[in-house]
């Protein structure tokens, strides 16, 4: 139950920052968090470890991660683009 946990919460997660962040940086996430994720449980660090075809499990993950992402990412910023990020410059009061 845990680790059917842990999965759909990744399957959500890297789509939801997609579409929250719009950058296309984030579609580099499951290509990092999925394989990460996978070697954690062969080695046993979390949950109960992995079994067999653990690989092509990762891999289809991985591809559906960013597949995933991507998609969001396009479909927010057909909404609304990315801001450029401001600087605060603080109170701007205009000389007397």
């Amino acid at each position: 139950m845990e680790l059917e946990a842990t999965v759909y919460g990744l399957l959500i997660a890297f789509p939801l920052l997609g579409a929250l962040t719009r950058r296309w940086l984030t579609v580099a996430l499951p290509a990092i968090g999925w394989p990460i994720y996978y070697e954690g449980l062969n080695n046993g660090w979390w949950l109960y470890g992995t079994g067999d075809g653990w690989q092509t499990i990762r891999t289809s993950l991985t591809i559906l991660g960013i597949a995933s992402t991507a998609l969001a990412v396009l479909v927010a910023r057909r909404f609304k683009p990315p801001t450029r990020g401001r600087r605060f410059s603080g109170f701007s009061a205009k000389p007397s």
